[in-house]
């Protein structure tokens, strides 16, 4: 009968002893690693390598809230679009000047207007804009107030050649009309008293209780509109030199009958200043914007506008055609002024791209170029005199010179506000035989000789 082997005998043996270092070889190349990752144990199996950062981590696995990280990163700052690029520098100084006026649509138009001119060195560009002005509200304080004293202040320095107005983007808030104070002199209200029966005499003494006048005084009629204590101090006199009466005053919100008023008022204020100025003032439209709502207020706007401008007599250059879809819809991309389809309005879906912005620029610039050019008298040019030649015979008519006077083809040929065909205007000339046929619609005689 054979003995049963010890414990110890077991781990001596050859067999047992390998299968045991190989299982812990096995261990300490899987928990060493981890364990060195774990604690940082620097130099473990190695070189340290450099660590991925780990998205999860904790005990619930490295992809656990990966989901909600990745939305943090998706959710990166809104670019800011309101502000163009600055304009590049020009090696010559233009001899005309655009002035450019308003919020930050006139930034994106002025960059727009000088892209056009870079291929015309004798055309240039002023941008004074306000990116979050309106003609409510220049700035949240200080001076200038609003958009009619800041013109003021910058046509005082500056000496364009034609002015372009773009604005109202961030005027579509509430109007708080201002009260307005009415001051008469103290000598008006002596001459006041001079005409009344009731005004007291020279020596300042006042007349017995049973006079005429003093009835007359008493049976005056009050006012109905006035509370009894105000049509009692309405009777007392007043003892200030100056007298005073408040008007106007409230709060009055977007597309509201007075709101309507106050705003057009403020339209002909501008417009007035600019106009004094002596050269051509237009007044920019404004385009489509995102959503149904924007839209909509784009169109009212644009409304009032085009009745300021036209009341005035300056120019109003419409684009809206330019940046709608044939449903009359925001177009966010679409042909540029060359028909290529690009990218138009930028992300937010207000303000515009380089192609955009060179659009916009396409409908100012071809008005500015008209008005520049009716400002303009006709061009001279030097030709030598003619002389009679000698072997002309006599009686025959003398020979056509060389060249006549030139004009510009795009200059007006009217030099009257007078509707041709109204009162007053000198018939044209007009051949009999033409009136006969087209107009009376007479047959021509026919020609002798011929049967029909």
């Amino acid at each position: 009968m054979r003995k049963p082997k010890s414990f110890l005998r077991v781990f001596t043996d050859t067999g047992p002893l390998a299968v045991l270092a190989v299982v812990i070889a096995m261990l300490v190349g899987i928990v060493g690693p981890a364990s060195a990752q774990f604690f940082n144990f620097g130099g473990f199996g190695g070189s340290p390598q450099r660590q991925a950062p780990q998205r999860g981590g904790g005990w619930f696995g490295g992809d656990f809230f990966a989901p909600f990280q990745q939305q943090q990163q998706q959710q990166a700052p809104r670019q800011d679009f309101s502000r163009a690029p600055g304009p590049a520098k020009r090696d010559t100084i233009p001899e005309r000047n655009v002035l450019v006026l308003g919020d930050a649509m006139a930034d994106w138009l002025g960059y727009g207007l000088e892209d056009a001119y870079a291929e015309q060195p004798d055309m240039g560009v002023i941008r004074k804009h306000k990116t979050g002005s309106g003609l409510i509200k220049y700035q949240p304080r200080g001076e200038p107030a609003d958009w009619t004293a800041a013109a003021k202040a910058i046509l005082a320095t500056e000496k364009p050649d034609a002015i372009v107005v773009m604005l109202g983007l961030n005027d579509r808030v509430a109007i708080r009309e201002t009260v307005t104070e009415k001051k008469t002199d103290k000598k008006d209200e002596k001459k006041d008293a001079r005409g009344k029966p009731d005004a007291k005499p020279a020596d300042g003494k006042p007349k017995p209780d049973g006079s005429t006048e003093t009835a007359k005084r008493d049976e005056k009629p009050v006012d109905a509109e006035l509370s009894p204590d105000d049509a009692a101090d309405n009777d007392t006199p007043q003892a200030s030199p100056e007298k005073s009466a408040r008007s106007g005053g409230g709060v009055y919100e977007f597309r509201d009958e007075r709101w309507v008023e106050l705003y057009a008022k403020k339209i002909e204020e501008l417009i007035g200043v600019l106009k004094t100025k002596g050269v051509p003032v237009l007044w920019v439209g404004l385009p489509a914007i995102r959503g149904q709502k924007g839209t909509a207020d784009m169109l009212f706007l644009d409304a009032l506008y085009r009745d300021g401008a036209g009341k005035a007599g300056i120019t109003y250059v419409d684009i809206w055609d330019g940046f709608v879809d044939e449903a009359g819809r925001f177009l966010q991309k679409g042909p540029d002024f060359e028909g290529q389809i690009r990218q138009l309005r930028t992300a937010d879906g207000v303000f515009f791209t380089r192609p955009g912005a060179r659009k916009l620029a396409h409908y100012v610039e071809r008005e500015v170029t008209r008005l520049l050019a009716a400002r303009s008298g006709p061009i001279a040019v030097p030709i030598e005199p003619t002389t009679p030649e000698a072997s002309v015979a006599p009686g025959q008519p003398a020979p056509r010179p060389m060249a006549g006077p030139v004009m510009p083809l795009v200059a007006s040929s009217v030099g009257t506000d007078q509707l041709l065909g109204g009162p007053g205007s000198r018939p044209a000339a007009v051949d009999a035989l033409a009136a006969r046929t087209l107009v009376k619609g007479e047959a021509l005689a026919a020609p002798a000789g011929r049967a029909d």
